[in-house]
């Protein structure tokens, strides 16, 4: 089909008044929503969250504090943080509750709204030519000042799915982008979708999905965007046979320092292709992304294997992960796996993740698309706002399997599936929302989670969120599956931490910045990090900055990569030496980009990341 697949409301309406028709029941269900939220769900969320606020402070009293409220006020007086700041982040649970959830959740019914209206008026097409020409003459503007600043997107850093700041962009000149959010074109004949930087997992998936098709790699967080996973990185747990989200790109529309827009692929300016993936942005600004699309199924088919053994986990873990490698070498999902497959052991899963709940405790999931529910199982409706985070589940379903000494197999629908972890944030909510998995709180206040990670720090004060910065870690680091007993005994040792992410992915040879270090594709993991080291809720004194650094060190040693999003405390040499900076440098130059855009190096590790750094190494280490 040309255009995304929709069904054509107001059919009963005449077509000379159609448009106007769209437009005011867009307007009225725009209305309607903010009514609801504003005189109905935010009334009751804030009374909730006041009596939540008040009553922990009364048991506070009564009964003392907890071991965690305990351990937060030693950290909290450690770090020097006023009375008042205190208050608010042992209490953050109350805010949250009555303010951000419902408007960050109206937030995302409006962005859905605005998805189909203009789907509905079929605009997308047009409007984009003249978004994109919207675009050049911004950049015609920079240089018309005769390009003192680098360019940057105008998108505000509370908007980013990361906790950084985007301190970057002070004093720079800004290129608005924020209607680039459209899905341009769904062709299910010659099987690609193409889209708008700005439109994201939440926006794009169910579209595809309508019509029984799917991306290769999808991330798990409905708030990632398509410019984030092309100029940054995506993975997932279909990534030991697709790769990264940059494997199924077809082709790039880029607009270039001197306000030329060119499209690019691995037939067509491969150089460019190649070095725009993970450059954050930095050799050109994306007007458009041509992505493989491939047919789904409505669930999927997964199957929990638990170990008591770290070595049991990951030698299962890299046995069902390699599998995928044969495939990522054919063009990933270019390759039928319901077709070309093996059976039995020789089977390769069409998504396989572990989670690691303790040192020796594990599950590892494999699934396969279905058309229906199997009797071998049972179905599981993740999705419905009432259910338990997936992590807790997962470790549910594994002492389960423990304790039948087998598998145990469930039935999700892939869109459940997809988004198993968005609801919990991975298990960063348990951070942020202490209650959010309880039964109670799930029944009444599930549907409106999880809280936008923009309004999250929107209201999160400067000098707090610099405690965040010394407490927290958020962390994805990438290292070849051949060192994997080694990588966890190293995020043990140093974070301390759990769960843990184990993701796979085969990565290929190429001449970007990320890339294996010979001539064949290889099996990587992705061991992902969230939350508060074990020292921190020990009470114990923790020095982030030192084993944040001394992990970053090891994973350069092994030829790994750290996810760009993360935080980062490398040096520019250190950075140089973990990333392969030879093509990405020639074309900054080749394409004015170096005198345009800001260096990607300046955008991983942020100013008051660098100020850090040359307190703790000097000057000149910093250069």
């Amino acid at each position: 089909t040309s255009g995304p697949e929709v069904a054509m409301p107001l059919e009963w309406v005449p077509q000379a008044y159609r448009k106007q028709a769209l437009q005011v029941k867009f307007a009225v269900q725009v209305c309607g929503w903010a009514g609801f939220f504003l005189f109905m769900v935010l009334p009751v969320s804030t009374c909730v969250g006041v009596l939540y606020g008040f009553s922990s402070l009364v048991r506070v009293w009564i009964f003392g504090a907890d071991a965690g409220r305990y351990v937060d006020e030693i950290n909290l007086r450690k770090g020097g943080v006023s009375p008042l700041q205190r208050f608010l982040v042992l209490n953050r649970s109350s805010m949250v509750l009555a303010f951000v959830l419902p408007i960050s959740r109206f937030y995302q019914i409006y962005t859905h709204l605005r998805t189909d209206f203009v789907q509905a008026m079929a605009s997308a097409p047009d409007e984009h030519t003249k978004r994109v020409e919207h675009i050049k003459s911004q950049f015609k503007q920079w240089r018309e000042e005769e390009g003192t600043r680098r360019i940057v997107t105008a998108r505000p850093g509370w908007q980013r799915v990361s906790v950084k700041q985007s301190a970057y962009k002070d004093g720079a000149f800004k290129v608005h982008i924020d209607r680039m959010a459209d899905i341009l074109e769904i062709n299910t004949k010659d099987r690609f979708v193409k889209v708008e930087p700005m439109v994201n997992m939440g926006q794009l998936v169910p579209a595809l999905m309508k019509g029984g098709w799917t991306l290769p790699v999808v991330p798990e967080l409905e708030e990632l965007t398509v410019g984030g996973m092309i100029a940054g990185t995506g993975i997932e747990s279909s990534s030991h046979h697709s790769g990264l989200f940059q494997e199924f790109c077809i082709e790039l529309e880029i607009c270039l320092a001197n306000g030329g827009v060119v499209t690019c692929s691995r037939h067509e300016r491969e150089d460019l292709f190649e070095a725009f993936f993970w450059s954050y942005g930095t050799l050109g600004m994306l007007m458009s992304a041509k992505l493989r699309i491939i047919p789904s199924a409505p669930y999927i088919r997964l199957c929990y294997h638990a170990f008591d053994a770290e070595k049991d986990f990951c030698e299962f873990w890299t046995k069902e992960s390699e599998k995928g490698v044969k495939f990522a070498e054919k063009g990933g999902d270019d390759v039928d796996l319901d077709k070309d497959n093996g059976t039995d052991g020789s089977h390769c899963s069409r998504f396989v993740e572990g989670l690691i709940f303790a040192k020796d405790r594990g599950v590892v999931m494999t699934g396969d698309f279905t058309n229906k529910v199997g009797e071998d199982g049972r179905m599981y409706r993740h999705g419905r706002w009432y259910q338990p985070y997936f992590y807790r589940h997962a470790e549910d379903v594994a002492a389960e399997a423990r304790q039948l000494k087998r598998p145990v197999v469930e039935y999700l629908p892939l869109r459940d599936y997809y988004y198993r972890h968005s609801r919990s944030v991975f298990w960063e909510m348990e951070n942020i929302v202490p209650l959010g998995d309880n039964p109670l709180f799930r029944w009444g206040f599930g549907w409106m989670l999880p809280p936008s990670v923009g309004f999250l720090k929107v209201t999160t004060p400067a000098d707090l969120q610099e405690f965040y910065d010394t407490k927290h870690v958020i962390q994805d680091m990438l290292v070849p599956a051949r060192d994997i007993e080694r990588s966890l005994a190293i995020f043990r040792k140093h974070f301390d931490m759990y769960p843990l992410w184990v993701c796979p992915m085969t990565v290929r040879p190429n001449r970007g910045l990320v890339h294996t270090t010979g001539d064949r594709h290889e099996l990587f993991v992705d061991l992902g990090a969230y939350g508060v080291p074990g020292a921190v809720k020990r009470g114990e004194d923790y020095d982030l900055i030192k084993e944040i650094r001394a992990v970053e060190d090891y994973v350069t040693s092994v030829k790994g990569y750290e996810m760009l999003y993360a935080d980062s405390y490398m040096t520019r040499s250190e950075f140089g030496k973990m990333f392969d900076r030879k093509l990405y440098d020639e074309l900054r130059v080749k394409l004015g980009a170096d005198k345009a855009f800001p260096d990607i190096y300046d955008k991983v590790v942020e100013p008051k990341r660098l100020k850090i750094l040359r307190e703790l190494l000097g000057e000149e280490a910093t250069k």
